[in-house]
């Protein structure tokens, strides 16, 4: 476009030469590893802290609850390896993650879950993306609704996992899909990240951390694209 400025030659812009790229993204931030809002899902008509669906969704979004409203988090992480404590290097497809076992990873780890910890599983369902990925998207492990109402307990701030969604899929109950983040997300505000990759810190044994996440604050937008880091 330079080209055609006051100036501009078939090189560039001025005596310098100066050109360069930009580019348009039309999308959903449901990809990839991403920072779920708290706008995200719903129970019925109902959003996190009663807002109603119809009265907070616009044709660009949502006038609440979505991603500028968000701060960037900086916060003490926790990783808890599901995956060494089942001894397997990756848990199978619905495998529901309970507090017993958590309680054994924390115990092994020699660590414990503190208010306000961003508290991420490591499954080795990750280890799928991009080399198998119809197997990672036919379902998944995750935590179950019991750890989930653990994790309000402790007054976890955010929780993630190395799989495209957060819970067992399939579900627990087959008729009740995804209820596991629907009830952290909508209930309890609790902050979700999605596609997490967790495998070096569980090769490294690395168990605590400080966890930091920013993330651009799309007006709207019922998640950002994020690619948090692990502060040793």
């Amino acid at each position: 476009m330079n080209k055609r400025r006051e100036g501009g030659t078939e090189l560039g812009w001025g005596k310098n030469k100066l050109d360069w790229v930009t580019e348009l993204v039309h999308s959903t931030f449901q990809l990839g590893t991403h920072l779920d809002g708290l706008n995200h899902l719903q129970i019925g008509n109902q959003c996190y802290n009663g807002f109603a669906l119809d009265e907070i969704a616009e044709e660009w979004g949502t006038n609440k609850l979505s991603m500028e409203t968000v701060p960037q988090i900086i916060t003490r992480g926790v990783l808890l390896d599901i995956a060494s404590v089942k001894k397997v290097s990756r848990l199978k497809k619905g495998y529901v993650i309970t507090v017993s076992d958590v309680e054994a990873a924390l115990e092994k780890e020699s660590s414990a879950v503190q208010r306000g910890d961003a508290v991420l599983f490591h499954t080795g369902w990750g280890e799928l993306w991009m080399k198998d990925n119809e197997t990672y998207l036919s379902g998944e492990p995750g935590p179950g609704m019991e750890v989930a109402e653990w994790l309000v307990e402790q007054g976890v701030a955010l929780t993630s996992c190395d799989t495209w969604s957060y819970g067992p899929v399939p579900s627990e109950k087959p008729y009740e899909p995804f209820t596991v983040p629907q009830m952290l997300n909508v209930k309890h505000g609790m902050f979700i990240v999605e596609n997490l990759y967790t495998s070096e810190l569980a090769k490294a044994k690395v168990y605590e951390f400080m966890f930091v996440l920013t993330h651009p604050k799309i007006r709207g937008a019922t998640g950002a694209w994020v690619s948090p880091v692990a502060l040793i």
